[in-house]
């Protein structure tokens, strides 16, 4: 299985911050920093919706998810997408006639919201963020009820904000997957909640969550986590026991250039052995970010296959998605755009269509070099001897205050100002291999 390039959309503000395909995959669901929430129609690749374009609009949607659908659902009810925004509240539209169906939340007492999930059978939606408090909605009663706290004996519940909240999947942990809720964030936790005693039951301790870096495979056994730190950022823990099974390599271990990559997200694909992981983040000390997707199967297959099977390069990642189909990969974040890869196993595949295995590995110095999206020159390390040609650019409106109130981007991270002028490296009298992509370039335009 290799990756090839699909296309990426228009952008949709400064940062992208939640991408979600609708359970049938005929939408790509997009929220922005600046409030746009934008539904692309994957196969003509063109806006085909926009929402939350009125008074709305200047506060950041954090993330969005759709309503799961049944299968002999009416065309009535499909389609109906839910949106958390720094303003404390959910929105509720249905896409297609673009109707704000309705709004939930009191920012007095939710403030900022970051993370929203619907349960498998769509009867209720979660929301959480600035304060380490789940607020839940029934779909039927639109009835909002609080959970805080732990039992105090194994977990007090958590102790700071929260910025990823998942209902495991249908047919999880027995059927009783509606009423489990998994929140993470600052606080190093991963938290276990019981809608039907009301507060947190157990804990994951580990994980440091900043963004939408929590999910559960097919099966409800297994969880996945991305912390913003360099040290084992991907980690797969069992959900019964608490214990962490594996820390997931970001890079080979014969990587000659080894920038680390702080994660802000990560994913199971939807096939029923989640069979691919997705993750991705920023590198804080270079200005760049990645995504990476794994393969787990082949891996275990056999150990000397290289686990990774595409990179998707030169953009601070914050959200991802898996087509339900799997057959789709959509990552956004930085530059607001989001780039669609597609999952291939032909065999006649050129070269030139593949995502890099690992960009960074070969040419992690070509920062943000947009001189030629054809070319078949890899630029490395010796074409900057000085680490101060390397330059880089923070922009303040993109950090998070002293305070963490800022409602722009909540998490301190260092973004790359693609528009930046560089000095251009030469690449005279290297073999021609194929080029890792450039920002914003060598993915077909929507």
């Amino acid at each position: 299985m290799r990756i090839t390039q699909g296309f990426e959309t228009e952008a949709i503000g400064s940062h992208c911050f939640s991408v979600r395909f609708s359970p049938d995959a005929t939408w790509l669901a997009a929220s922005g920093a600046q409030g746009r929430v934008s539904i692309f129609n994957v196969s003509t690749r063109q806006e085909a919706y926009r929402l939350n374009i009125m008074e709305h609009e200047q506060h950041p949607v954090k993330q969005v998810c759709w309503r799961p659908e049944r299968s002999d659902a009416s065309t009535r009810t499909r389609g109906v997408l839910v949106g958390a925004s720094t303003d404390g509240k959910v929105r509720q539209w249905h896409v297609t006639s673009k109707r704000l169906l309705q709004t939930w939340g009191d920012p007095q007492v939710t403030g900022q919201l970051y993370c929203v999930d619907y349960a498998s059978d769509g009867s209720k939606a979660a929301a959480a963020g600035q304060h380490p408090t789940i607020f839940v909605c029934d779909e039927e009663t639109k009835a909002v009820t609080e959970m805080t706290g732990g039992d105090s004996l194994t977990t007090p519940g958590h102790a700071s904000r929260i910025f990823a909240i998942r209902f495991p999947p249908a047919g999880a942990l027995s059927n009783h997957g509606s009423n489990i809720i998994l929140s993470g964030g600052w606080d190093n936790s991963v938290q276990v909640w019981d809608l039907r005693i009301g507060h947190a039951v157990r804990a994951i301790f580990g994980p440091g969550i900043s963004g939408d870096g929590l999910d559960v495979d097919a099966a409800g056994k297994s969880v996945l986590t991305a912390s913003w730190r360099e040290e084992d950022p991907l980690e797969r823990w069992d959900l019964g026991s608490g214990q962490k099974i594996e820390s997931i390599p970001w890079r080979a271990s014969d990587t000659k250039f080894r920038p680390p990559c702080s994660l802000y997200c990560a994913r199971f694909s939807k096939d029923a052995g989640s069979k691919f992981i997705a993750a991705g983040g920023s590198m804080s000390n270079e200005g760049l970010g990645e995504a990476k997707i794994f393969d787990r199967e082949a891996a275990r297959r056999d150990p000397k296959t290289p686990m990774c099977i595409g990179t998707v390069p030169k953009m601070s990642v914050l959200s991802m998605d898996f087509s339900a189909d799997g057959a789709q990969l959509a990552v956004g974040g930085s530059g607001g755009r989001v780039r669609v890869s597609t999952m291939n196993n032909s065999l006649s595949l050129k070269e030139e269509d593949l995502l890099p295995l690992d960009y960074l590995d070969e040419s992690w110095a070509q920062l943000g070099n947009r001189s030629n999206a054809n070319s078949k020159d890899v630029v490395t390390a010796a074409d900057f001897p000085n680490k101060e040609d390397l330059e880089y650019h923070l922009d303040p409106d993109d950090m998070e205050s002293e305070g963490g109130d800022s409602e722009d981007y909540e998490n301190n991270d260092k973004l790359w100002s693609t528009e930046e002028h560089r000095q251009e490296p030469t690449t005279s009298g290297r073999a021609r291999v194929p080029a890792p992509i450039p920002p914003n370039q060598g993915y077909p335009a929507a």
